[in-house]
């Protein structure tokens, strides 16, 4: 792991209209890092990522990637920079395939060879998307989805990617594989940030954490240093 900072959302202020969800909430990964944000339902969480996305555009405060300030782009500017999301819900195209699924994630790219060869590396990552490419994704489990939506957001080899609750309603043995999926992404070079109300088995593969309530920061430690803390324990974590 390179001590480099890869991005940084830096002193946000962001919510939906007039309604202030996030008060000066600072958070950075560094190169290489998986990084696992908890806390409780209603901690603004998800507005920290569509922030960071530019889903939504912070009342103050600026997101950096690398050395880009890209504070208030579209999203369809910030994935070229190299920046890719799966949010919760409506992650993939019900009505299409596997491979259509992720051919529209590589939707910037006009060069054929390298949308196959990165449907190829999205195969041997999830090997079981490559037996069903022809398969309509509505028709699919729910860990199966998942797999379909992180692959087409790695279509474009993104240096960052942030998942929004990636386990969330998996039964436990998927989730692991999902997990063991995430260690391997970090593996291959990305850099992820992550929110995850499973929160015990996010952190245990965290480089990195933090605790966000009430729209704050209100701890930051290495992953099993937050596993080891009690009161986070009692907390954040179910005791």
């Amino acid at each position: 792991m390179v001590n480099v900072e890869i991005l940084k959302a830096d002193k946000i202020i962001s919510g939906y209209g007039t309604m202030e969800i996030l008060h000066d909430v600072t958070i950075k990964v560094m190169k290489g890092e998986i990084i696992t944000i908890i806390g409780p339902n209603g901690a603004g969480k998800s507005t920290l990522m569509k922030t960071i996305f530019g889903l939504l555009k912070p009342f103050q405060g600026r997101v950096f990637l690398a050395d880009k300030d890209i504070t208030g782009l579209p999203p369809s500017l910030i994935v070229r920079h190299g920046l890719c999301y799966v949010p919760q819900v409506e992650n993939v195209f019900p009505s299409l395939t596997v491979k259509e699924n992720l051919e529209m994630g590589a939707f910037i790219k006009d060069e054929r060879r390298f949308v196959l060869a990165r449907i190829d590396e999205i195969y041997t990552l999830f090997p079981a998307l490559k037996s069903r490419e022809s398969q309509r994704v509505g028709k699919m489990s729910g860990g199966e989805r998942q797999m379909v939506a992180m692959g087409r957001a790695l279509m474009l080899d993104p240096s960052v990617l942030l998942l929004d609750e990636p386990t969330a309603a998996l039964a436990p043995i998927l989730a692991r594989m999902i997990f063991d999926r995430i260690k391997e992404i970090n593996e291959r070079g990305v850099s992820l940030l992550l929110v995850e109300q499973n929160a015990k088995d996010s952190l245990r593969i965290s480089h990195r954490g933090y605790v966000l309530a009430d729209g704050k920061n209100k701890f930051e430690d290495g992953g099993t240093e937050l596993l080891m803390n009690r009161e986070i324990g009692r907390l954040y974590l179910g005791g």
